[in-house]
């Protein structure tokens, strides 16, 4: 009796342990998750035409919050939540709409995955190997320096501030554009009757 007490309580932090696991790696992800669940709303929600690119986006964008460095997969997950958001409030040209969501997505996550692509080569470049080409071990470590604190900062208010405020204001902008009370048939119907009702 004792060896199946013994089992049952290696099988209940054997499942415990595996459930803090998948916690874990769902919390840690969740950024990704998100993002991949907005995509997928818009691409339901997408005509046929817009669905391949759609789908492009959505995989660039759950790319650029999976593998990204913070805080663009935040980032991401923010754009793509309310991008969905906003599409689905849109009533007057939600094709459109959608389609200028993709891109701004598009474009955030191309500029994310370039910048971690990007870490990546330079962190693998060694200055002895510039320092044949520039002139001398000094030298290229100064040259690699500068290189590297121009992107990063140029990365930082491109990924942090210029794109996604760039893509918040085209969202608002686009929804506040039309009046929210009326549908269009509604905006129609009063305009043709002169504000009499039907």
């Amino acid at each position: 009796m004792n060896w199946l007490k013994h089992l049952l309580h290696a099988f209940a932090v054997y499942e415990a342990n595996g459930f803090l696991v998948v916690s874990y790696t769902l919390w840690e992800h969740l950024a990704a998750i998100a993002t991949l669940g907005a995509a997928l709303y818009l691409l339901r929600e997408a005509p046929d035409e817009q669905r391949p690119w759609i789908a492009g986006v959505g995989v660039l964008s759950f790319l650029a919050a999976l593998l990204g460095s913070a805080p663009a997969p935040a980032i991401t997950a923010a754009m793509a939540l309310t991008g969905a958001a906003a599409v689905k409030l849109d009533r007057y040209n939600p094709h459109s709409f959608r389609w200028r969501v993709a891109g701004g997505l598009a474009l955030y996550a191309l500029a994310a995955l370039g910048y971690l692509a990007y870490r990546r080569y330079l962190s693998g470049m060694e200055a002895e190997a510039w320092a044949a080409a520039i002139g001398g071990q000094g030298e290229a470590q100064r040259t690699l320096a500068q290189g590297k604190s121009f992107v990063e900062t140029l990365a930082s208010w491109g990924l942090w501030l210029i794109i996604p405020l760039g893509y918040f204001s085209l969202l608002v902008q686009a929804l506040l554009v039309h009046p929210p009370t009326k549908a269009p048939e509604g905006v129609i119907t009063t305009v043709r009757t002169r504000g009499k009702g039907r």
